[in-house]
């Protein structure tokens, strides 16, 4: 982990002390029943977050208003629409906004742990030489019957990931995570021009390797692992398969063609078996109760959309 340039708020009367101000953007698409928590979270670190832009793209349910009730509360709350329908647009729309030194990017279902803003700013207040370019963390998510055990077992099967016999907690990836990522002001100027507008690919592995063709490093930091929405491991086979071959269009678009056919002929398969196995445990449990009823594997779901 960097190197502590802050006092905890557990440290008596301290707080954080950053030279660097840190931008939080939150593309929201009918995200009415998670955004007001993400919000919430987010402004328990104001002594770290200088702003927070969320980015409603169209959105048909009251995302707007919970938006706008926090944002009257919160003055550091910024409340932009985006009519062109798609991530990347809101993506982009709130990284140009964003007025930070830093700019992190999260999901609207992202739950940050109460120390997040404050190992962000540390990381980049330590790395005085400037030797990342962005940085992201591990996402995990909740309210699964069987905690973290797939994700963990999905990262190991990953073709991007890079390990050594003994991997340093921090470490260079190819790739960034959407739902837990951060860049310097400069590396989004840097690499806006080079990143794809396809809704077919993954726009975070995108956004990365557009960091390492511009001469950057991404970092990635187990040091801040982030709670995300399990709603995609809902989707249907079809709807998932569609979902992740997003990854290997991705790769061929940048012409890693090594890790392009790795991921389809290795990453993809093995992820939409693991996908099949979940799929009916998770269809079957209830959160609420923690139980689980075989009637909930055939109630009718509507899978998540591309992004």
């Amino acid at each position: 982990m960097p190197r502590a340039t802050y006092s905890s708020p557990g440290d008596g009367d301290a707080v954080p002390m950053f030279s660097r101000s840190l931008s939080v953007v939150v593309p929201a698409f009918d995200e009415a029943d998670c955004i007001g928590l993400c919000l919430d979270l987010l402004c328990e670190q104001l002594d770290c977050i200088t702003e927070i832009i969320v980015v409603d793209n169209n959105s048909t349910d009251d995302t707007g208003d919970i938006v706008k009730r926090r944002a009257a509360d919160h003055p550091e709350i910024r409340y932009m629409t985006e009519t062109q329908q798609g991530l990347v647009f809101a993506r982009n729309a709130g990284l140009d906004a964003a007025s930070g030194d830093i700019v992190a990017r999260i999901d609207a279902d992202t739950r940050v742990p109460p120390d997040w803003a404050a190992t962000v700013l540390a990381f980049f207040e330590d790395d005085i030489d400037g030797a990342w370019a962005a940085a992201c963390g591990r996402g995990e998510a909740y309210d699964l019957p069987y905690g973290d055990a797939a994700a963990r077992l999905k990262s190991r099967l990953s073709p991007l990931a890079r390990r050594t016999p003994s991997t340093p907690e921090v470490r260079d990836v190819p790739v960034l995570y959407g739902s837990n990522m951060i860049l310097r002001q400069e590396t989004w100027k840097a690499i806006r021009d080079g990143v794809s507008l396809r809704r077919d690919v993954f726009e975070d592995v995108d956004m990365g390797l557009c960091v390492q063709e511009t001469g950057g490093r991404n970092a990635f930091l187990p040091s801040i692992t982030v709670g995300v929405s399990p709603r995609r491991m809902e989707s249907g086979m079809r709807s998932f398969v569609r979902y992740m071959a997003c990854l290997p269009r991705t790769l061929l678009l940048h012409r890693r063609y090594s890790l392009a056919l790795g991921a389809l002929t290795l990453y993809v398969p093995a992820v939409s078996v693991l996908h099949a196995c979940r799929l009916i445990m998770i269809r079957a449990y209830d959160k609420d109760t923690g139980t689980f009823s075989p009637a909930g594997v055939l109630r009718p779901r509507v899978d998540r959309a591309m992004p």
